[in-house]
This record gives C-alpha cells, structure tokens and sequence, in this order.
C-alpha cells in the first residue's frame, strides 16, 4: 500500500507544481458566433474581450428589413439615416472586424475558442470560469 501512496502523492503533487507554473490570467479573449451563449464573470480580475464573428450578417439583416423595394428609394434611405446606423452599430463592426484580425492571427479554426493570455486556446467551451480551470489544469495549446 505505501508502494503505491508514494507514487499518486508525488504524481499529484508535480500536476500542481505544473498548474502553479503556469501564469495567472491577464488577458482572456472569446471568440464565438451570436448562437453561442457566453458565460462571462461579473467582475473578471483579467482584461476580458469577448468577439462575436458573425455580427455583421446580424447588422445586414436588420438593416435590410423595411427598405423600399426599389433600389433608388433604399438607397436614398440609408443615406439618410446614415447618422442613426452609425451610432447605433459602430461598436458591433468595430468588435466584429477586431475580432476577425484576431482569430486569423491566433490561427483559431472553430468556434467557440478562449485565449488565455495570448498564448493557450481552448476549443469548444463557451464558459470563461470552465476554460479558466482547463487551462490551470493543463499547461495550455497554443494557438
């Protein structure tokens, strides 16, 4: 019995030295799709960005509802409510197209994906809290 006490305690006392090794979240980026139900801390202790890929297809179907059926008079429509689409859609494109450069440079190939630090990704976990204790668990994929 001592035998085997021996090797589970060291076993698991190097899978905590690994986890202690690796560094506290600074920077936690998800990047998922408007399907994709984000569960997100109320107060992170980490800077915390969240994407939504997809927005802009989000953003063209509502802009496309109630437009006049010919061409000229939609377009004379968007022209003038160019002011309003602006502010109420800057932030999204903005969020949607950071998102895009970011996912490409981080080489990301599915959805939903957290980037902890820059550095580890997890696929498929859309729950920051869950992707945290993977990620301190393992020493982390590269992106």
């Amino acid at each position: 019995m001592k035998c085997f006490a021996l090797p589970l305690v060291a076993a698991a006392m190097a899978g905590l030295a690994n986890a202690a090794q690796l560094p506290q979240p600074t920077t936690v980026e998800v990047f998922a799709n408007m399907a994709t139900l984000v569960a997100v801390p109320q107060t992170p202790a980490y800077k915390l960005q969240v994407y939504r890929l997809d927005v802009m297809a989000l953003i063209e179907h509502q802009l496309s509802q109630g437009l006049p059926a010919v061409e000229t008079d939609a377009l004379a429509h968007l022209q003038r409510m160019e002011a309003q689409i602006r502010r109420k859609y800057q932030a999204q494109i903005v969020n949607a197209a950071n998102g895009m450069t970011m996912a490409i440079h981080y080489k990301l190939d599915r959805l939903p994906a957290v980037v902890i630090n820059r550095q580890a990704v997890i696929y498929g976990v859309p729950d920051v809290d869950k992707a945290l204790a993977i990620y301190q668990q393992q020493s982390g994929a590269r992106p």
